[in-house]
């Protein structure tokens, strides 16, 4: 354990200890009234505890919906608001005392300032390059239309009834039309569909929108300006603004990256300069306010401007997400529900300005799915993304608290705009849950593997880099898997960056242009200039193209499925989740590449290796092309992830420095279905052809009984191998694996991948999964 991870743990333990404490000193001075709680520092741990104890009933009463999280957080708010618990005068008085409610919102507005900081950090600004003509037409129509249609619902209740506050009522209607980004990209990430291809042009048009509103806002208040002040007063605002722009991007993002650059690499920011970076965030803010933006906004801002790359972006988010994002963020939509009042809507008056807002609600859907099926996009699809425009979430929220402090909207007002987006997001997440699923694209498509492909001209690989230790691994795997001029193989290089907030997701192909310039900004560009440098080196015999997937870690499967399917790769290489030290160790635990190689596994439209590297496999290029011999070995013992094994196997014993030993296991006293043995056979067959004068491939057969006759076997192929292939599904009741299923501790790897997968052995091992075509 490292040191920041130490004091992390440390401050978590003291803070939860303290919060024990406090809740049963406030739950005995609560309920017996001894001890009141006239101590600022005990009543905002009480409120933080009555919010986390208010958001797990409202967990529980939500869960068979699977409701957005901000959902929860607005109803937990409504629980201890006047609708509910703050209807008892002693709970108000003693958990909200006069002042204490300031205090508490100021603190979670401040959290979200450096919540909108954390999204824009992780935000690529490359994304905007992706926006095309129909992200911009259905944004365009999806916020005219919206406005259409809520002006006109307007004009027609006003003419009814005369309505109190109708300017108010139009500049809502303009929120319920736009939809943010962060919003948007804050759902996605939520239902694990931030990088599927609806999600990313989703969030393309969410893009357009934010845009359109900021330049509405100024807009309009330039024209304010000068109806107000006079007709030069506009040009006073815009110098500010510009000012504040440059200000930002010329002294502010500087001075951020001078600071980091004082940190040591892979290293964590020291408390010096993280203490430094949230002075500037806090001043950036101030400078905001000061110029008419909101803090919240220069926040957003200033985060965008600055590289989000793991020299920076991903430091100051590892500081910062837990208590922003993961404390803060919560408690701030708690009160937002706090402010609701149920009450205040359960009469007539509040129908007319209902009527309104649904018309604003309705209009953005008939704005949104009518060009989406104009662009020929499927019915379900376009239905889909209808219901995630539809969607509100934080900058709503933010709104409309706004304005209710300010007093510009009734409580009547607030509540049914709080109300209809709850419902609007809620509904929404429920239809979208069921009506897209981003692993059909692959899952339907006719499945490619290493044996179909021994027939075309090349072999196409798609290998997944998570980090620069992979590197040499797999460009060996690569030289291993015998490339020539006549035969190449065509290589996808798919690096993947876990986004671990609600940043928009990208999938983009690096050019050799652009590692050039990143090679010296973060670890991208050096592998991929890795690659190139191999195949360089290769002379023709391989094709690499270099790729980056910047997605949640609960769907980074659907990217390299989705470029598999792209690239009609025939088998997808995936680094295992543990490395080990030269001594053998177990060096490095990483779960992320465990969750993604598990989905890998179950939705891969070709078929999957997950190589586990020890080092040896992960030596120089010498070792296959100079006169060493490197040594191979596949364990057969049937079935298809083993005729899948053994087909790569023989592939590789054509590179004229590997030698190839097959070691069948044969099971006493074992018939297995004949369909399946008539396969083996000819696999069998395969190998004799090709090992037929060839002194470089061997098969040895071994009969076992049980799974301790297996060990056996494996045990003392100890230190004579570089790399043990293996399949990954082997027949449960085999006398071959029997006793050994007990003992799995990666059971993604199968039962002799786990064993092999151990840290006793010193070779390299390769777990490959076939996928016949269902």
């Amino acid at each position: 354990m490292n040191n920041s991870e130490g004091v992390t743990r440390a401050v978590g333990t003291a803070l939860g200890g303290l919060m024990v404490c406090q809740y049963t000193h406030i739950s005995r001075s609560f309920w017996q009234g001894d001890h009141p709680l006239d101590n600022s520092t005990s009543i905002l741990l009480a409120q933080i505890v009555v919010v986390f104890i208010a958001s797990g009933f409202a967990f529980i009463l939500l869960r068979p919906l699977r409701q957005p999280k901000i959902i929860i957080q607005i109803v937990a708010g409504i629980i201890m608001g006047p609708s509910l618990l703050g209807q008892s005068k002693m709970y108000e008085a003693k958990l909200f005392p006069p002042g204490s409610r300031f205090v508490f919102i100021t603190i979670t507005e401040i959290g979200v300032m450096f919540h909108l900081f954390i999204l824009g950090l992780q935000i690529d600004t490359s994304l905007v390059k992706s926006i095309g003509r129909k992200a911009v037409v259905i944004a365009l129509t999806g916020i005219i239309i919206p406005l259409v249609f809520g002006v006109a619902t307007f004009k027609i209740v006003e003419h009814a009834n005369p309505l109190e506050h109708a300017p108010v009522l139009v500049g809502l209607i303009t929120s319920i039309a736009l939809t943010p980004f962060i919003d948007i990209t804050g759902l996605l990430y939520e239902i694990n569909i931030l990088n599927s291809e609806i999600g990313r042009f989703a969030s393309s048009i969410s893009l357009v929108s934010d845009a359109c509103g900021w330049f509405l806002a100024f807009t309009v208040r330039n024209i304010g300006a000068a109806v107000t002040y006079s007709p030069t007063e506009p040009l006073s605002i815009i110098a500010t603004v510009v000012g504040y722009y440059c200000s930002v991007l010329f002294l502010m993002r500087p001075l951020v990256i001078w600071i980091v650059s004082f940190t040591p690499k892979n290293r964590p920011i020291q408390e010096n300069q993280f203490i430094a970076i949230l002075c500037i965030v806090l001043v950036n803010g101030l400078f905001a306010e000061y110029i008419g933006e909101h803090a919240r906004f220069g926040a957003f801002v200033l985060g965008l401007a600055l590289p989000n790359g793991t020299t920076l972006g991903a430091r100051i988010t590892q500081k910062l997400e837990v208590f922003c994002t993961g404390l803060l963020l919560p408690l701030f939509c708690a009160t937002s529900g706090l402010k609701a009042q149920i009450s205040s809507i359960i009469n007539m008056s509040a129908a007319k300005t209902e009527l309104i807002i649904f018309g604003g609600y309705f209009g953005k859907f008939i704005g949104t799915i009518l060009p989406s099926i104009y662009f020929k996009i499927p019915f379900k699809e376009s239905l889909t993304l209808t219901l995630i425009m539809c969607c509100k979430g934080i900058m709503e929220i933010t709104i409309y608290g706004a304005l209710r402090d300010s007093q510009i909207i009734t409580i009547q007002t607030y509540t049914l705009l709080m109300f209809n987006m709850m419902m609007a997001t809620g509904l929404a997440t429920i239809f979208i849950r069921h009506l897209y699923d981003p692993s059909t694209r692959y899952m339907a498509n006719t499945r490619r593997t290493i044996t179909n492909s021994a027939q075309n001209s090349g072999l196409r690989m798609l290998v997944c880099i998570h980090s620069e230790e992979n590197v040499s691994s797999f460009t060996n795997l690569i030289e291993v898997s015998n490339p020539t001029t006549e035969n190449p193989i065509f290589v996808c290089v798919l690096q993947l960056v876990e986004i671990t907030g609600r940043a928009a997701s990208i999938l983009v192909k690096l050019d050799k242009q652009n590692n050039l310039l990143a090679s010296n900004l973060d670890y991208s560009g050096q592998i991929s200039n890795a690659f190139d440098h191999y195949e360089n080196y290769s002379e023709g015999s391989v094709k690499i193209q270099n790729f980056k997937a910047i997605a949640p870690c609960a769907s980074m499967h659907d990217d390299i499925c989705t470029l598999a399917v792209d690239q009609k790769t025939s088998i997808i290489i995936v680094p295992f989740h543990k490395t080990w030290a030269i001594d053998g160790t177990a060096e490095a635990n990483i779960p992320f590449l465990r969750t993604v190689n598990k989905n890998v596994l179950k939705k891969a439209p070709c078929s999957i290796g997950v190589l586990v590297d020890r080092g040896e496999i992960g030596g120089n290029l010498s070792i296959l092309t100079g006169n060493s011999s490197y040594l191979i070995a596949m364990l057969f013992i049937g079935g298809a992830d083993d005729r899948e094994a053994l087909a790569y196997s023989i592939r590789m014993a054509g590179h004229p420095n590997v030698s190839l030993t097959v070691v069948q296991l044969i099971a006493s006293g074992y018939n297995t279905c004949s369909y399946q043995e008539n396969l083996d056979k000819e696999a069998m067959d395969e190998l004799w052809a090709s090992s037929n004068g060839n002194p470089k491939i061997k098969h040895e057969e071994e009969s076992v009984r049980h799974g301790a006759d297996t060990t056996h076997v494996i045990q003392k192929m100890a230190n004579k191998f570089d790399l043990v292939i293996v399949g990954r599904y082997h027949e449960p009741h085999s006398p071959v694996t029997l006793g050994l299923i007990e003992w799995s501790e990666c059971p993604e790897l199968g039962v002799l991948g786990d064993m092999l997968a151990s840290s006793s052995f010193r070779f390299s091992v390769l777990v490959v999964q076939h996928n016949s075509p269902e």
